[in-house]
Formats: structure tokens, sequence, C-alpha cells
């Protein structure tokens, strides 16, 4: 399988392993050039996988009890110290202004959870923001016309599961060391 590599790696670019291959494997091939925190599998439509799980192998099943799949073969990673919710609010931003605009859930819902988790980021913010969030995902899901919202909503969920103790921080206004720090993960703007 080809794979497409980038983020905190010394050698980012495509290359090619046996499906299954573990991810801490994959990682370890790019050379990480710093401790990995997570990495974003799959694509931006992907899920963030946390490094507690990197022995997780590069495959549909391999995946699965990580929330996330192969997707387009794709795998950025995030060093420890930067702040996952701050790339996250990025990349919903990104998908906000991406969008074809056709319907509902890309008109008035991603540019909401773009604007929420950009409010998270920025903190302090009441607990409900994460409420919002979440209804707001269960509301654009399988309801658009293509699947760019349901992407959208898969990258936030894990955001919020893999990120929960930066996000706590960020509701109470403690900015994660990474907060502030330049981006990682490179979305055209």
């Amino acid at each position: 399988m080809l794979i497409t590599i980038s983020g905190a790696v010394a050698n980012p670019g495509v290359i090619e392993v046996p499906l299954g291959t573990p991810l801490d494997s994959i990682i370890q091939r790019a050379g990480p050039t710093i401790r990995p925190m997570a990495a974003l599998v799959g694509g931006f439509f992907g899920s963030w996988v946390p490094a507690q799980q990197f022995g997780s192998a590069f495959s549909r099943a391999g995946l699965a009890p990580t929330g996330a799949s192969v997707g387009a073969g794709i795998v950025v990673v995030l060093p420890e110290g930067a702040c996952g919710m701050s790339e996250t609010a990025r990349i919903m931003q990104w998908y906000a202004d991406e969008s074809a605009g056709q319907c509902g859930p890309c008109i008035f819902g991603l540019p909401a959870m773009a604007k929420e988790a950009a409010a998270i980021v920025h903190g302090p913010v009441p607990r409900e923001g994460i409420t919002r969030l979440l209804r707001w995902s269960a509301d654009v899901e399988g309801r658009g016309a293509c699947k760019h919202p349901d992407g959208s909503v898969r990258l936030m969920r894990s955001a919020l599961k893999v990120f929960g103790t930066d996000v706590d921080r960020h509701l109470r206004g403690q900015h994660c060391p990474g907060s502030f720090a330049a981006p990682v993960i490179p979305v055209a703007s």
C-alpha cells in the first residue's frame, strides 16, 4: 500500500508498506522529528489516533478499534506539545470554507462547528460548547448532499475523544503549550 506521511517527520513523502504494517513502524520509517502525540489517519476526513494506539495495524480491521480507517492512505504526525484541538479547529474552518454550499449541513452546520471549535481553543467557554458541537455533529451527519459533512463530523468527534484533556483545559481558559505555536498541518487558504 502507498501511504503519504507528513507532519512532524524528517522524511515526509510517499512510502510503500504491506497492508497491516503497524502504524508506529510507518511513522518510524519517516523519521519522527519529535516524539509523536497523535496522528491524523486517513486524511482530513479521517480520525485522530493517539500515540498509545500506534501499535495498531494499518488496515481496516487493525484500525477499527481506534475509530480510524485507512481512508486515503494518509498519515499526518502531530508532535508532542502541539495542540490537537487547535489543529482540528483550523481543519474545521477549512471544511467550512471549502464546502460547495449546496445544502444546509454545509451552509449552516460546518461554519457553526468551526466557530465553536475555535471558541473552545481560545476559551474559556462554558461546557455547553461541547454539547453544542456534539448536537450539531448529530444534526449534520448523514444529511449532506455528499460525504463532506460526514468527514467533518468524524474528525471533530475523534478530536474531542483523543484530545479530551486538552479540551477540558481550553474550556477553563488554560491554553495548552501548543495553542499558539506554528501550525503542524498545512491547510490551503
